[in-house]
């Protein structure tokens, strides 16, 4: 008899079991990929950008350093960004700045102590995975929206070495909390998401298989010292890897998928 996956149990087990990186190494990842970061289209923000009014309001959850606030801003009333980090939320208040922006207000808390009042819309691109409790994190969502929610939530590939090497270590193909995980777990609160997925998929490259099995073990949530696995990885990603132009190419990648409902529907 099929046991049945429990969606919201699985997120959070995911959460815990992640190494999330340190505050200060996670500031200065943003401030050695942020250009490239602004650079890459997204259509799922311009998806949102042509749904709302210039009227409306929005709150911005975890908005690191601007990349959806900044544009948000640009086009309608006002944006309430929480930002926990607050190395983070510094660089977004120098982001406005150089914008010119003056309807952004910058809390620094994290969502679940965010202190609101009812906007339009609330959206949140990768701002969720530490939350272990998705179900409060999304009915708060719904609590302060009065139009619309959205989430962008990365979306790996099923066939992807990860994935692979996650069912074989884990027994579960998800390393990470990701956006089928979500989608399942709002299905079984009674909430039916819009689904858009990004077209193309940006491949990882590393330099060297070494760069690439470092990647892999910090993705599996694999201590450094830990040697169990080390064998199977290896020759996982000598299987798998494309050697072309000097680097080695991934079948997985980024690429994210943009959930999306209207509360109370």
């Amino acid at each position: 008899m099929m046991k049945e996956i429990d969606w919201l149990g699985l997120w959070r087990e995911l959460v815990m079991r992640k190494l999330h990186p340190k505050t200060e190494i996670l500031v200065e990842r943003y401030k050695a990929h942020g250009q490239k970061r602004k650079e890459r289209p997204d259509s799922l923000l311009d998806f949102i950008l042509k749904e709302i009014d210039a009227q409306d309001t929005a709150i911005d959850i975890g908005p690191g350093t601007g990349r959806w606030t900044i544009p948000l801003a640009q086009k309608i009333k006002s944006v309430t960004a929480v930002e926990p980090t607050s190395g983070m939320a510094e660089m977004l208040k120098e982001n406005l700045d150089n914008a010119i922006l003056r309807n952004v207000e910058v809390l620094s808390q994290t969502w679940e102590d965010a202190t609101l009042s009812v906007h339009d819309i609330v959206v949140c691109a990768h701002g969720m995975y530490a939350s272990n409790d998705l179900a409060a994190f999304v009915h708060k969502m719904e609590r302060f929206s009065h139009k619309q929610c959205y989430m962008a939530i990365r979306l790996p590939p099923a066939d992807g070495i990860l994935s692979e090497l996650s069912l074989k270590i884990h027994g579960c193909r998800h390393d990470s909390p990701d956006a089928v995980i979500a989608y399942n777990a709002l299905y079984t609160m009674g909430i039916h998401a819009n689904v858009l997925v990004e077209n193309s998929m940006v491949n990882w490259v590393n330099e060297t298989v070494e760069d690439a099995f470092i990647r892999t073990k910090r993705h599996l949530r694999l201590e450094p010292s830990d040697m169990t696995y080390d064998e199977l990885i290896y020759s996982t990603l000598n299987r798998r890897l494309s050697f072309s132009d000097g680097v080695y190419t991934w079948p997985d990648g980024m690429r994210s998928a943009l959930l999306w409902w209207s509360p109370g529907q």
